[in-house]
């Protein structure tokens, strides 16, 4: 008797009460085909850990611009790490080459790589072939220099500036194929959705003359997601943004995103050690004019801000040395006559300068200096000129 009972109780849980097959509804696959995007991806968060990579190709005349950007997820735990690289094209033209990587002081700009680890409450970041981490904790903005620092994290995961930033804004969605038992979709962005995938900065470069707000749709959108619903492969075209003719990036054609996602579950990332050298970015991050005189300083600080220093031991090495501060009174008188009075005053300054630091110096002879903005003239202002040279 026992063994019908059983058999029965199979059977049930086998057929609905009208003979069709009763299974668990699909996460994803069986939401209303608009939500499947945002299903997917909240089914790639469950999986809890994840490894990405993501190249974003700036196509113009001079050939390819690429960032690369990967690494591994743990989306409970809000952390992550990861590195970003930049291939540029030979031929860009310098002012495009500075809005991509980030301008800096010095004769450079920002370097072709950086490490990034980030947890809930704090953001490391090693710049090139820097021998140390700069740690950013809680929401840093010390002199309004934050948002590139936040965009580093992300919403949707912990790495900031991918495309799983944007697949919950997806518009028009439509199914194109189903294959293994996972599917592919079509669909559109609007520009204010496409614009959280940038860095504050480069996303109003790109979209100077488009109303970020408006209801037009000029981002495509292709994801795939397998047979668990799991995003598996996203590909944006921006090209529709480069609204550029009088930007900087007006060479720049076309501008496209491809997103992998794989390695669902597996371990989770391993995060710098404890032991590695770190330095903290609320005192070892300043404006240049707040240097001391004769500190040294690394060049890239992360902010894509440019009057930013690092502060750094002398007896490490360094990309700068401060020589001189020099400060005006005078009413603002332009932006090439400040120019001339800074350049001017370093020059005076230069001549007195201990040996032992100009030999530290790229270019005999050779120093760097920042002017004061208008900003910085008038009651309440402080009009500095700070004077520098490269050291390596």
């Amino acid at each position: 008797m026992s063994a019908a009972v059983a058999s029965a109780a199979l059977l049930l849980t086998a057929c609905g009460a009208d003979g069709t097959d009763d299974k668990p509804a699909h996460p994803v696959f069986d939401v209303p085909v608009e939500q499947q995007p945002r299903q997917a991806l909240l089914t790639t968060q469950a999986a809890r850990t994840a490894s990405f990579t993501q190249t974003l190709t700036f196509t113009s005349p001079s050939g390819d611009t690429v960032q690369t950007t990967s690494g591994r997820l743990d989306f409970p735990g809000g952390r992550a790490v990861g590195s970003s690289a930049w291939a540029v094209a030979e031929d860009l033209p310098e002012e495009a080459r500075d809005v991509l990587l980030g301008v800096r002081l010095g004769a450079g700009r920002a370097p072709a790589q950086t490490r990034v680890a980030v947890e809930p409450d704090t953001i490391r970041l090693r710049a090139g072939e820097a021998g140390y981490w700069l740690r950013y904790d809680g929401a840093f903005d010390a002199f309004g220099t934050g948002a590139a620092i936040g965009a580093l994290r992300g919403t949707e995961s912990a790495f900031g500036g991918t495309l799983l930033e944007v697949l919950s804004g997806a518009q028009e969605v439509k199914q194109a194929s189903a294959e293994k038992g996972g599917r592919t979709y079509r669909a559109k962005l609007t520009a204010f959705n496409a614009l959280r995938m940038f860095p504050k900065d480069l996303g109003a470069e790109l979209a100077a003359d488009i109303d970020p707000h408006g209801t037009a749709t000029p981002v495509s959108l292709s994801m795939s997601a397998d047979a668990k619903g799991r995003v598996t492969r996203a590909e944006a075209d921006f090209s529709g943004l480069l609204d550029t003719e009088d930007s900087a990036l007006a060479e720049v054609t076309g501008l496209r995103a491809v997103l992998k996602v794989s390695g669902f579950g597996a371990s989770a990332p391993v995060m710098p050690a404890d032991s590695e050298p770190t330095l903290d970015a609320k005192t070892a991050v300043m404006p240049v004019g707040e240097m001391k005189k004769g500190g040294c300083a690394d060049l890239t600080t992360g902010t894509r801000t440019l009057d930013m220093m690092v502060s750094v031991p002398c007896a490490q090495r360094h990309e700068a040395r401060v020589f001189a501060h020099a400060r005006f009174d005078a009413a603002y008188p332009g932006h090439k006559e400040a120019r001339r009075m800074a350049r001017d005053a370093c020059e005076d300054a230069y001549g007195a300068v201990p040996a032992a630091w100009t030999a530290e110096a790229v270019e005999k002879d050779h120093f760097g200096y920042t002017w004061p903005g208008k900003d910085r003239w008038g009651a309440g202002g402080d009009p500095v000129a700070t004077c520098f040279v490269e050291t390596r």
